[in-house]
C-alpha cells in the first residue's frame, strides 16, 4: 500500500513537473504574442504619426510657398508702382525747371517765346503740380534723394519770387541786370542738376541697367 502510494506520489510530482514546464513554455509564448501584439501596435502608431507629421510639413510646406509667391508678388507690384511714381515726378521736374529757365533766360535760338511775366505765370502751376505730387509721394524716394528734390524745389521757390519782384519793377531779367536773380539761377540749376542725377540713378537701379 505505500508502494503504491509513494509511486502515486511520484506520478503526481512528475505531472506537477511537466504542468509546470508546460505552463511556463505556455506563459513564454503568450509573453511573446502579447510583445509582438504591442510592438505591431507601437509601429502602427509610429507610421502614423510620421504620415500624420509628413502631411502637416507638406501643408506647411504649401502653405509657406503661397505666403511667399504672395510677398514676391506684392513686392513685384510696389516696385512697379514706385517706377511709376519716380517716372512721373521726374517729368514734372524736368517741366517745372524749363518754366524756370523761360521765365529768366531768353531764347538763344531766337525763336519766339512767351514774356517774363507769361512764363512767370505758367510756371506757377508747374511749381504747384509737381511740389503737391512729390510731396504726396516722397515715401517712395529715399532718404538722400528726398532731400536732393527738396533743395531743388526750394531753390526753385526762391528764384520764382525774385523773378516776380523783379518783373513786378519793371527791371530786365537779361543776364549781368539782375546780380541776384542770376544768382538764384544758377543755384536751381546747380541743385535741379543733383535731383535729376539722383533720380535717374534710383529709376535705373529699378530697372537694374546699371548691372550692364
Amino acid at each position: 500500500m505505500e508502494e503504491v502510494i509513494s509511486f502515486t506520489l511520484k506520478e503526481i510530482g512528475g505531472a506537477a513537473v511537466v504542468i509546470a514546464g508546460l505552463s511556463g513554455f505556455v506563459g513564454a509564448i503568450w509573453k511573446n504574442r502579447i510583445h509582438l501584439r504591442e510592438k505591431f501596435q507601437f509601429d502602427a502608431d509610429i507610421k502614423h504619426l510620421e504620415s500624420q507629421h509628413a502631411r502637416q510639413t507638406q501643408a506647411l510646406e504649401h502653405e509657406l510657398q503661397i505666403e511667399r509667391h504672395a510677398a514676391q508678388l506684392g513686392h513685384a507690384k510696389l516696385i512697379e508702382k514706385r517706377a511709376g511714381i519716380i517716372d512721373e515726378v521726374y517729368k514734372l521736374l524736368v517741366d517745372l525747371h524749363e518754366a524756370i529757365y523761360d521765365t529768366i533766360r531768353p531764347d538763344y535760338f531766337g525763336r519766339e517765346k512767351p514774356s517774363n511775366q507769361e512764363a512767370y505765370y505758367l510756371a506757377l502751376p508747374k511749381f504747384d503740380v509737381f511740389v503737391e505730387s512729390f510731396e504726396k509721394n516722397k515715401i517712395y524716394f529715399s532718404k538722400d534723394i528726398a532731400e536732393k528734390v527738396s533743395k531743388f524745389y526750394v531753390a526753385a521757390a526762391q528764384t520764382l519770387d525774385q523773378a516776380r519782384v523783379a518783373i513786378n519793377s519793371g527791371e530786365s531779367l537779361g543776364r549781368g541786370e539782375t546780380p541776384n536773380l542770376q544768382k538764384l539761377f544758377e543755384k536751381v540749376n546747380y541743385e535741379m542738376g543733383e535731383a535729376r542725377k539722383a533720380v535717374e540713378h534710383d529709376f535705373r537701379n529699378i530697372l537694374r541697367v546699371n548691372e550692364v
